[in-house]
Protein backbone atom coordinates (compact mmCIF):
# COMPACT_ATOMS: atom_id res chain seq x y z
CA UNK A 1 0.00 0.00 0.00
CA UNK A 2 2.84 2.39 0.82
CA UNK A 3 4.38 1.69 -2.56
CA UNK A 4 1.13 2.47 -4.39
CA UNK A 5 0.77 5.74 -2.48
CA UNK A 6 4.35 6.67 -3.33
CA UNK A 7 3.84 6.05 -7.04
CA UNK A 8 0.54 7.95 -7.06
CA UNK A 9 2.22 10.88 -5.33
CA UNK A 10 5.01 10.99 -7.90
CA UNK A 11 2.56 10.92 -10.81
CA UNK A 12 0.46 13.73 -9.31
CA UNK A 13 3.58 15.80 -8.65
CA UNK A 14 4.71 15.36 -12.24
CA UNK A 15 1.33 16.46 -13.57
CA UNK A 16 1.36 19.49 -11.27
CA UNK A 17 4.84 20.53 -12.42
CA UNK A 18 3.88 20.26 -16.08
CA UNK A 19 0.70 22.24 -15.52
CA UNK A 20 2.59 25.06 -13.80
CA UNK A 21 5.39 25.23 -16.37
CA UNK A 22 3.34 24.96 -19.54
CA UNK A 23 0.93 27.82 -19.07
CA UNK A 24 -0.83 26.61 -22.22
CA UNK A 25 0.29 25.40 -25.60
CA UNK A 26 3.57 27.05 -26.61
CA UNK A 27 3.57 26.06 -30.27
CA UNK A 28 5.96 28.22 -32.28
CA UNK A 29 8.11 29.29 -29.33
CA UNK A 30 9.69 25.95 -28.42
CA UNK A 31 13.27 25.31 -29.50
CA UNK A 32 15.73 22.39 -29.19
CA UNK A 33 13.47 20.11 -31.21
CA UNK A 34 16.33 17.65 -31.65
CA UNK A 35 15.64 16.49 -28.08
CA UNK A 36 12.37 14.97 -29.33
CA UNK A 37 14.03 12.66 -31.88
CA UNK A 38 14.12 9.07 -30.53
CA UNK A 39 17.43 7.58 -29.41
CA UNK A 40 16.25 3.96 -29.70
CA UNK A 41 15.48 2.12 -32.94
CA UNK A 42 13.36 -0.32 -30.93
CA UNK A 43 11.20 2.53 -29.67
CA UNK A 44 10.87 3.87 -33.22
CA UNK A 45 9.68 0.48 -34.47
CA UNK A 46 6.89 0.16 -31.90
CA UNK A 47 5.26 3.46 -32.75
CA UNK A 48 7.38 5.67 -30.52
CA UNK A 49 5.77 4.20 -27.40
CA UNK A 50 9.06 4.36 -25.56
CA UNK A 51 8.51 5.31 -21.92
CA UNK A 52 7.26 1.93 -20.62
CA UNK A 53 9.62 -0.23 -22.72
CA UNK A 54 12.67 1.77 -21.62
CA UNK A 55 15.73 -0.41 -21.28
CA UNK A 56 19.44 -0.28 -21.99
CA UNK A 57 21.76 2.62 -22.65
CA UNK A 58 19.43 4.52 -24.98
CA UNK A 59 16.87 4.96 -22.17
CA UNK A 60 19.02 7.71 -20.62
CA UNK A 61 17.45 10.16 -23.07
CA UNK A 62 13.76 9.38 -22.43
CA UNK A 63 13.36 7.37 -19.20
CA UNK A 64 16.57 6.93 -17.16
CA UNK A 65 14.93 4.30 -14.94
CA UNK A 66 15.46 1.88 -17.83
CA UNK A 67 19.23 1.92 -17.24
CA UNK A 68 18.75 -0.69 -14.52
CA UNK A 69 18.20 -3.33 -17.21
CA UNK A 70 21.98 -3.18 -17.77
CA UNK A 71 23.37 -5.87 -15.48
CA UNK A 72 26.96 -4.62 -15.38
CA UNK A 73 28.38 -2.42 -18.15
CA UNK A 74 26.62 -1.33 -21.32
CA UNK A 75 27.53 0.86 -24.28
CA UNK A 76 25.22 1.98 -27.05
CA UNK A 77 25.15 3.91 -30.30
CA UNK A 78 22.17 5.16 -32.33
CA UNK A 79 22.21 6.80 -35.74
CA UNK A 80 19.17 8.37 -37.39
CA UNK A 81 19.19 9.60 -40.98
CA UNK A 82 16.67 12.44 -40.81
CA UNK A 83 15.25 14.20 -43.83
CA UNK A 84 17.05 17.12 -45.54
CA UNK A 85 20.38 15.32 -44.94
CA UNK A 86 20.21 16.03 -41.20
CA UNK A 87 22.18 13.58 -39.08
CA UNK A 88 21.11 12.65 -35.54
CA UNK A 89 23.53 10.60 -33.43
CA UNK A 90 23.41 9.30 -29.88
CA UNK A 91 26.11 7.50 -27.87
CA UNK A 92 26.08 6.45 -24.23
CA UNK A 93 27.46 4.18 -21.55
CA UNK A 94 26.01 2.72 -18.32
CA UNK A 95 27.59 1.07 -15.29
CA UNK A 96 25.39 -0.74 -12.77
CA UNK A 97 26.86 -0.84 -9.25
CA UNK A 98 25.31 -3.65 -7.18
CA UNK A 99 23.34 -2.27 -4.24
CA UNK A 100 23.95 1.33 -5.30
CA UNK A 101 22.29 1.84 -8.66
CA UNK A 102 23.13 2.53 -12.29
CA UNK A 103 25.10 5.53 -13.51
CA UNK A 104 25.09 6.61 -17.14
CA UNK A 105 26.35 9.26 -19.50
CA UNK A 106 24.91 10.12 -22.89
CA UNK A 107 25.74 12.41 -25.80
CA UNK A 108 23.22 13.53 -28.44
CA UNK A 109 24.33 15.37 -31.58
CA UNK A 110 22.39 16.81 -34.49
CA UNK A 111 24.18 18.36 -37.47
CA UNK A 112 23.30 19.63 -40.91
CA UNK A 113 25.37 19.56 -44.07
CA UNK A 114 27.22 22.71 -45.11
CA UNK A 115 24.90 25.39 -46.46
CA UNK A 116 25.69 28.40 -48.66
CA UNK A 117 25.45 31.79 -46.94
CA UNK A 118 23.22 34.19 -48.90
CA UNK A 119 22.38 37.85 -48.31
CA UNK A 120 20.19 40.43 -50.11
CA UNK A 121 23.35 41.75 -51.74
CA UNK A 122 24.57 38.25 -52.69
CA UNK A 123 21.49 36.08 -53.32
CA UNK A 124 23.62 33.48 -55.10
CA UNK A 125 25.99 33.18 -52.19
CA UNK A 126 28.76 35.09 -50.46
CA UNK A 127 31.33 32.35 -50.89
CA UNK A 128 31.00 31.36 -47.23
CA UNK A 129 29.44 28.18 -45.90
CA UNK A 130 27.81 27.46 -42.55
CA UNK A 131 26.08 24.67 -40.68
CA UNK A 132 23.73 24.38 -37.72
CA UNK A 133 24.31 21.92 -34.87
CA UNK A 134 22.88 20.86 -31.51
CA UNK A 135 24.50 19.01 -28.61
CA UNK A 136 23.22 17.58 -25.34
CA UNK A 137 25.38 15.90 -22.69
CA UNK A 138 23.50 13.92 -20.01
CA UNK A 139 24.54 12.39 -16.71
CA UNK A 140 21.98 10.01 -15.18
CA UNK A 141 21.39 7.90 -12.10
CA UNK A 142 18.81 5.14 -11.53
CA UNK A 143 17.96 3.07 -8.48
CA UNK A 144 15.78 0.06 -7.65
CA UNK A 145 13.58 1.47 -4.86
CA UNK A 146 11.62 -1.76 -4.29
CA UNK A 147 11.32 -5.09 -6.10
CA UNK A 148 8.72 -3.55 -8.40
CA UNK A 149 9.59 0.15 -8.51
CA UNK A 150 12.50 1.82 -10.32
CA UNK A 151 13.28 5.53 -10.59
CA UNK A 152 15.87 7.46 -12.57
CA UNK A 153 16.95 11.08 -12.92
CA UNK A 154 19.27 12.85 -15.31
CA UNK A 155 20.71 16.30 -15.84
CA UNK A 156 21.79 17.62 -19.20
CA UNK A 157 23.72 20.51 -20.69
CA UNK A 158 22.36 21.72 -24.03
CA UNK A 159 24.29 23.73 -26.60
CA UNK A 160 22.92 24.88 -29.96
CA UNK A 161 24.50 26.78 -32.85
CA UNK A 162 22.59 28.41 -35.72
CA UNK A 163 25.61 29.68 -37.66
CA UNK A 164 28.75 27.60 -37.14
CA UNK A 165 29.88 28.55 -33.61
CA UNK A 166 29.23 32.27 -34.06
CA UNK A 167 25.53 32.36 -33.13
CA UNK A 168 24.36 30.00 -30.41
CA UNK A 169 22.66 29.47 -27.08
CA UNK A 170 22.87 27.05 -24.16
CA UNK A 171 20.69 25.75 -21.36
CA UNK A 172 20.43 23.19 -18.56
CA UNK A 173 17.61 20.71 -18.06
CA UNK A 174 16.71 17.56 -16.14
CA UNK A 175 14.55 14.46 -16.64
CA UNK A 176 12.86 12.06 -14.25
CA UNK A 177 11.44 8.66 -15.09
CA UNK A 178 9.87 5.70 -13.29
CA UNK A 179 9.01 2.08 -14.06
CA UNK A 180 6.59 0.03 -11.99
CA UNK A 181 6.13 -3.72 -12.51
CA UNK A 182 2.73 -5.36 -11.97
CA UNK A 183 3.46 -9.12 -12.12
CA UNK A 184 -0.11 -10.19 -11.41
CA UNK A 185 -1.23 -8.38 -14.58
CA UNK A 186 1.88 -9.37 -16.57
CA UNK A 187 2.53 -5.70 -17.25
CA UNK A 188 4.37 -2.63 -16.09
CA UNK A 189 3.87 1.11 -16.42
CA UNK A 190 6.28 3.91 -17.12
CA UNK A 191 6.08 7.65 -16.46
CA UNK A 192 8.61 10.29 -17.46
CA UNK A 193 8.97 14.04 -17.39
CA UNK A 194 11.67 15.33 -19.71
CA UNK A 195 13.43 18.59 -20.56
CA UNK A 196 12.54 20.67 -17.53
CA UNK A 197 14.90 23.64 -17.58
CA UNK A 198 15.52 27.28 -18.38
CA UNK A 199 14.63 28.85 -21.70
CA UNK A 200 17.24 29.35 -24.41
CA UNK A 201 17.91 32.78 -25.91
CA UNK A 202 19.03 33.25 -29.50
CA UNK A 203 20.07 36.87 -30.05
CA UNK A 204 17.06 38.76 -28.62
CA UNK A 205 14.50 35.96 -28.90
CA UNK A 206 13.71 33.55 -26.06
CA UNK A 207 12.38 30.00 -26.54
CA UNK A 208 11.16 27.22 -24.26
CA UNK A 209 12.55 23.70 -24.09
CA UNK A 210 10.34 20.85 -25.43
CA UNK A 211 8.97 19.70 -22.07
CA UNK A 212 7.07 16.42 -22.27
CA UNK A 213 5.07 14.26 -19.85
CA UNK A 214 4.64 10.64 -20.97
CA UNK A 215 2.63 7.79 -19.48
CA UNK A 216 2.82 4.29 -20.89
CA UNK A 217 1.90 0.68 -20.20
CA UNK A 218 3.30 -2.60 -21.55
CA UNK A 219 1.41 -5.90 -21.41
CA UNK A 220 2.87 -9.39 -22.01
CA UNK A 221 0.27 -10.80 -24.39
CA UNK A 222 2.09 -14.09 -24.99
CA UNK A 223 5.17 -15.66 -23.44
CA UNK A 224 6.42 -19.22 -23.71
CA UNK A 225 9.72 -20.99 -24.33
CA UNK A 226 10.22 -19.63 -27.86
CA UNK A 227 7.64 -16.91 -28.41
CA UNK A 228 7.03 -13.57 -26.78
CA UNK A 229 4.50 -10.92 -27.78
CA UNK A 230 3.97 -7.56 -26.09
CA UNK A 231 1.61 -4.67 -26.68
CA UNK A 232 2.25 -1.12 -25.54
CA UNK A 233 0.32 2.14 -25.31
CA UNK A 234 1.64 5.62 -24.56
CA UNK A 235 -0.04 8.98 -23.94
CA UNK A 236 2.12 12.10 -24.23
CA UNK A 237 1.58 15.75 -23.40
CA UNK A 238 4.10 18.16 -24.91
CA UNK A 239 4.22 21.89 -24.35
CA UNK A 240 4.05 22.60 -28.09
CA UNK A 241 1.19 20.29 -29.12
CA UNK A 242 -1.98 18.62 -27.94
CA UNK A 243 -2.04 15.07 -26.52
CA UNK A 244 -0.40 12.45 -28.68
CA UNK A 245 -1.03 8.70 -28.60
CA UNK A 246 1.28 5.84 -29.56
CA UNK A 247 0.54 2.14 -29.83
CA UNK A 248 2.92 -0.64 -30.76
CA UNK A 249 3.59 -4.33 -30.68
CA UNK A 250 6.68 -6.51 -30.67
CA UNK A 251 7.01 -10.22 -31.45
CA UNK A 252 10.23 -11.98 -30.40
CA UNK A 253 11.14 -15.47 -31.59
CA UNK A 254 13.54 -17.53 -29.49
CA UNK A 255 15.01 -14.29 -28.04
CA UNK A 256 16.93 -13.87 -31.30
CA UNK A 257 14.72 -12.06 -33.82
CA UNK A 258 12.16 -9.33 -33.11
CA UNK A 259 9.49 -7.92 -35.44
CA UNK A 260 7.85 -4.61 -34.57
CA UNK A 261 5.09 -2.32 -35.72
CA UNK A 262 3.22 0.71 -34.43
CA UNK A 263 1.01 3.70 -35.12
CA UNK A 264 1.03 7.33 -34.03
CA UNK A 265 -2.23 9.20 -33.43
CA UNK A 266 -2.79 13.00 -33.29
CA UNK A 267 0.54 13.72 -34.99
CA UNK A 268 0.69 16.38 -37.70
CA UNK A 269 2.84 14.42 -40.14
CA UNK A 270 3.88 11.04 -38.67
CA UNK A 271 1.76 7.88 -38.78
CA UNK A 272 2.98 4.26 -38.96
CA UNK A 273 6.29 2.71 -37.94
CA UNK A 274 7.97 -0.67 -38.28
CA UNK A 275 11.20 -2.29 -37.28
CA UNK A 276 13.27 -5.40 -36.71
CA UNK A 277 15.84 -6.45 -34.15
CA UNK A 278 18.53 -9.11 -33.84
CA UNK A 279 20.34 -10.50 -30.83
CA UNK A 280 24.01 -10.99 -31.64
CA UNK A 281 26.21 -12.94 -29.23
CA UNK A 282 29.76 -12.64 -30.52
CA UNK A 283 33.06 -12.75 -28.66
CA UNK A 284 31.15 -13.37 -25.44
CA UNK A 285 29.29 -10.05 -25.60
CA UNK A 286 25.52 -9.68 -25.28
CA UNK A 287 24.69 -7.45 -28.25
CA UNK A 288 21.54 -6.21 -29.97
CA UNK A 289 21.16 -4.58 -33.36
CA UNK A 290 17.86 -2.80 -34.04
CA UNK A 291 16.37 -0.98 -37.02
CA UNK A 292 13.34 1.32 -36.98
CA UNK A 293 11.46 3.06 -39.79
CA UNK A 294 9.28 6.12 -39.12
CA UNK A 295 6.87 7.11 -41.89
CA UNK A 296 5.82 10.70 -42.62
CA UNK A 297 2.77 11.77 -44.60
CA UNK A 298 4.44 14.44 -46.74
CA UNK A 299 8.15 13.92 -46.13
CA UNK A 300 10.55 11.02 -46.72
CA UNK A 301 10.56 8.39 -43.98
CA UNK A 302 13.45 8.26 -41.54
CA UNK A 303 15.73 5.34 -40.73
CA UNK A 304 17.14 4.62 -37.29
CA UNK A 305 19.81 2.07 -36.26
CA UNK A 306 20.83 1.12 -32.71
CA UNK A 307 23.66 -1.11 -31.55
CA UNK A 308 23.95 -1.91 -27.84
CA UNK A 309 26.55 -4.13 -26.20
CA UNK A 310 26.54 -5.35 -22.60
CA UNK A 311 29.81 -6.54 -21.15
Amino acid sequence: MKEIRRITGIILLVILIVGVMEGGNRSGIVSEQFLKIPTSARAVGIGGAQVAVAEGVSSIAFNPAGMLSVEDIGVGFTYTHWFADIQHTYAGAVKNFAGIGAVGIGLTILTTDDMVETTPAFPEGTGRYFRASDYAVSIAYARQVTDQFRVGVSGKFIQSYLFNTEIGASSFAFDIGTLYDIPILRSHIGVSLTNIGKDVKFLQEQYSLPTALRFGVVVDVLQDVKNRLIGTLQISRLNDSEEQYNIGTEYVFNEIVALRGGWKFAYDHENFTMGVGFKINALGFNSKLDYGYNNFKYLPGTHCFTLEIQL
